[in-house]
């Protein structure tokens, strides 16, 4: 597992903290799919949201269902601090997503926004088999990421010059990898993100739900 470039990540976003809150607080442009994913909880339901940063969806989620249990995590300390003050309700945490299997308490939907381009695939299969054991039966996930077939990985350079690889998936990749878990994907969406005027990247969003039995029981 590359280790070497998670910390990177977390190194370049603890001091880029906020920066990163002015330019991407807003989350009006994944609204549509929040929206469905709220669909699918009640007013008190459990969440996690992982890789929170400074509580954008977090802000988001508890604007719409102020009793929602939340618990955010987030290696950067700096985006903790502005999460815990965007989000003064909810709980937050500096932890390593890697280790959710660890939390005590078990969650009716967990977020995960953006995580896995600083994930390899081997860390993304062992983080999708921990999530579904932290959730409860019939539990709905929100996971977001950057579609575009994995060999089309790079290192790419941040606002201030750090160079980071960033992974890409392809949306039937993760699909089939949470079908073999036990989820059920709810639904699929695709967008495009602009990075400046003449280069973007497509968004993807699976909303899923962990399956009482898997298909072969």
């Amino acid at each position: 597992m590359n280790t070497k470039n998670n910390q990177k990540a977390v190194d370049l976003f603890n001091k880029l903290a906020d920066s990163y809150q002015e330019r991407f607080f807003s989350v009006d442009h994944y609204k549509e799919s929040l929206e469905i994913f709220l669909s699918h909880l009640d007013d008190h339901s459990s969440v996690l949201d992982v890789a929170c940063g400074p509580g954008n969806i977090s802000h988001f989620l508890l604007e719409r269902k102020p009793r929602l249990k939340l618990l955010g995590i987030d290696l950067a300390p700096n985006m903790i601090d502005l999460a815990r003050i965007n989000n003064p309700s909810a709980s937050f945490l500096v932890y390593n997503a890697l280790d959710i299997d660890n939390l005590d308490s078990s969650f009716e939907a967990i977020i995960i926004g953006f995580l896995f381009p600083y994930f390899s695939i081997e860390q993304v299969e062992l983080f999708l088999q921990k999530t579904s054991e932290k959730l409860t039966e019939n539990g709905i996930i929100y996971l977001s990421t950057m579609e575009d077939l994995h060999e089309n990985s790079r290192l790419k350079a941040s606002s201030t010059g750090e160079e980071i690889m960033m992974h890409y998936y392809e949306a039937d990749f993760l699909i089939r990898l949470l079908e073999q878990i036990g989820f059920k994907v709810l639904s699929k969406h695709t967008q495009p993100f602009a990075l400046s005027e003449t280069e973007s990247d497509t968004d993807l969003i699976i909303i899923a739900q962990k399956q009482s039995f898997f298909k072969n029981h």
